[in-house]
């Protein structure tokens, strides 16, 4: 499927948003607060389980790849 460079530009724009320190990528607070805002229902235990779900690479961390990844896995249609 794929995004467009604009959804992508979208994308990274709220990725952005959410890396309130601009490190470049969502630690795990940063991710609980944009977590919270699209998925207001979900429970601690689900967004910490988004997120080790979403670090692959286990750093801790969500790069914006991780991040772009995941968006276009469950929240294209957005």
């Amino acid at each position: 499927m794929g995004l467009s460079a604009e959804k992508i530009d979208k994308v990274r724009h709220e990725f952005e948003y959410f890396d309130s320190d601009s490190s470049g990528y969502l630690d795990s607070n940063e991710f609980r607060l944009m977590f919270k805002v699209i998925a207001p229902e979900a429970s601690r235990k689900e967004c910490d389980e988004a997120f080790a779900a979403i670090d692959e690479d286990g750093s801790g961390k969500i790069e914006f790849d991780e991040f772009l990844e995941w968006w276009e896995s469950n929240w294209s249609v957005y």
